[in-house]
């Protein structure tokens, strides 16, 4: 659907109104119909300890260390140290399994395969004076991985509060009538969805399968009484990746000095399912013309673009066993299109059938409330555009008897820099994500020994501290504060010209606590409990190397 000028009116127009009356609603399964400032946060953080099993073995610690094709997505100058041209290819599968403070319900598991690493260096020029070494690579390498599931449940209890009640209060604030939404049907009998903001579709579509209904010009539950009690039902269900295709230039100055720049493709395609139901149980039978039993409420949101980076690097060898290593990324620009649809079914009993519905021979409105909206997709002149933070590494390496190899990066993520450059609304954040996030740091090590010439193992340590100025917040959704990773691996040459490397590695990320909704202004408040979620990930990689 492409925004016409009525539909951008109409949302500015509701928007204000919102704002006005001071309604503030949101939570993990009202905010997905928007980019929001946790979507650009979540995209953007990378800790590099996918690419190469090599790299992934040892963390990602590769800033000084070079000689490997993930190095053009860390320290360009990395390719510069390459005697021969190579060609890689890393295999990967992904197991993720996410852990909660609530009842288990659908399953918190997924596996994907994917490719983490591709790539090839090749030799320009050899030369025993001068720029003693040209060497050019290009390579794909996966920096982020957004395949997981969790979900969970809760036990009511009489009195508490359900969604419905924050869509009441977002219809109620927008100004928006029952009668408002009678009237706005195509000549073919369609509902006018583009003719409302997207933050409210949630809302419309409760009035429309009967949970909510405004008597008198007051907006509130129409077939859940008060009284009831709420079991609520969660499910995200999310897929997709973060990768690189990168085209790097390293320049050997007598193999003290290594110099290198790449040029960055980036690309990026998150997929997110979001489920959530309610159902309702009462002690009596309620005052109520009709009665809900349950209600399921599916969303889908798409982010898929592209972007362009920029990287420089630098290494040093001021004697034989010791590398020092910096390199500066730039911001990637994202063009992203972002798409969204929902919908939403429920089951009623007629109680009082006052409206002549046609009902089963249990009472049972047949058939059942469905309704679902039209796909909102931004795209072309109406896409969402933004840059990441800008990145700055160091690095020190040191080889011992020339057999063990420890290295040692730090890097440090300004993420209080991203920028929401065009938005299809005119929502930028600007302020909002100085004040949210902050400069984060990394922390990566890592231990190669070569016990023979033909054989290596490996191991790797990762620390991420977050770039949360508040890690205790509840936001509208949950947000990693904190990595930590381990890893293991393997690496063997069969022959001169072919080689095998094994990585497995172990992640954990801790995220803050969320609710699946809330919404408050001066007078009320409602909110669900809060959830905790932590995400594990084992990732196995095997890489092929071609040397020739």
């Amino acid at each position: 659907m492409k925004k016409i000028f009525a539909f951008l009116c109409s949302a500015l127009l509701l928007t204000s109104v919102a704002q006005a009356q001071g309604f503030d609603a949101g939570g993990l399964v009202i905010d997905p119909s928007t980019i929001t400032s946790f979507d650009m946060f979540n995209t953007a953080t990378t800790q590099f300890s996918y690419g190469t099993a090599r790299s992934a073995a040892m963390a990602g610690a590769m800033t000084s260390l070079g000689g490997d094709v993930s190095c053009m997505s860390i320290n360009p100058a990395g390719i510069a140290m390459y005697r021969s041209n190579e060609i890689t290819f890393t295999p990967l599968m992904t197991f993720a399994r996410a852990k909660n403070n609530a009842s288990a319900f659908e399953g918190n598991a997924k596996n994907r395969f994917g490719v983490s690493n591709f790539g090839m260096v090749a030799k320009l020029r050899e030369s025993s004076t001068g720029i003693t070494a040209i060497n050019m690579g290009l390579s794909y390498n996966r920096l982020a991985d957004f395949n997981y599931k969790y979900s969970f449940s809760t036990a009511g209890v009489a009195g508490n509060a359900s969604i419905a009640d924050v869509f009441a209060g977002q219809l109620s604030a927008g100004g928006i009538t029952s009668s408002q939404l009678k009237q706005n049907y195509s000549s073919h009998g369609d509902f006018m969805w583009d003719r409302f903001d997207p933050t409210y579709w949630g809302s419309i579509l409760g009035y429309k399968t009967g949970l909510v209904f405004d008597k008198d010009g007051v907006w509130g539950r129409d077939m859940i009484a008060q009284n009831a009690a709420v079991d609520s039902f969660t499910t995200v269900d999310s897929k997709g990746s973060a990768g690189e295709w990168v085209w790097s230039l390293g320049l050997n100055f007598g193999s003290k000095f290594y110099l290198g720049a790449s040029l960055g493709a980036s690309t990026m395609n998150r997929e997110q399912h979001i489920y959530y139901g309610e159902s309702y149980h009462y002690s009596s039978e309620p005052a109520l013309d009709y009665r809900a039993d349950y209600f399921n409420y599916d969303q889908v949101a798409k982010m898929k673009g592209s972007g362009i980076n920029f990287k420089i690097g630098a290494i040093y060898r001021p004697i034989e066993s010791l590398r020092v290593g910096v390199a500066f990324h730039t911001p990637t620009y994202y063009n992203i299109t972002y798409s969204y649809q929902s919908g939403m079914t429920s089951q009623v009993k007629a109680l009082n059938n006052v409206d002549n519905y046609k009902t089963d021979s249990n009472g049972y409105i047949n058939p059942p409330f469905s309704e679902q909206t039209i796909k909102l997709i931004d795209d072309g002149d109406y896409s969402w555009v933004y840059t990441t933070p800008t990145r700055l590494m160091f690095g020190a390496s040191y080889t011992i008897a020339k057999q063990l190899v420890l290295s040692v990066d730090y890097e440090r993520d300004w993420y209080n820099t991203m920028r929401m450059k065009e938005s299809p609304y005119g929502a930028l954040y600007k302020g909002y994500i100085k004040d949210t996030f902050k400069g984060s740091n990394t922390v990566r090590a890592g231990v190669e020994w070569r016990f023979i010439p033909q054989m290596a193992v490996r191991m790797g340590y990762g620390y991420w501290g977050g770039a949360l100025r508040d890690e205790g917040a509840i936001y509208s959704t949950p947000v990693i504060y904190k990595t930590e990773y381990m890893s293991a691996g393997l690496g063997v040459a069969l022959s001169k010209h072919f080689s095998i490397d094994l990585a497995y590695q172990y992640c954990t990320n801790k995220m803050t606590p969320y609710k699946t909704f809330y919404g408050y202004d001066d007078v009320v408040d409602i909110a669900s409990q809060t959830f905790n979620t932590t995400i594990d990930r084992h990732n196995a990689m095997l890489t092929l190397s071609i040397h020739f």
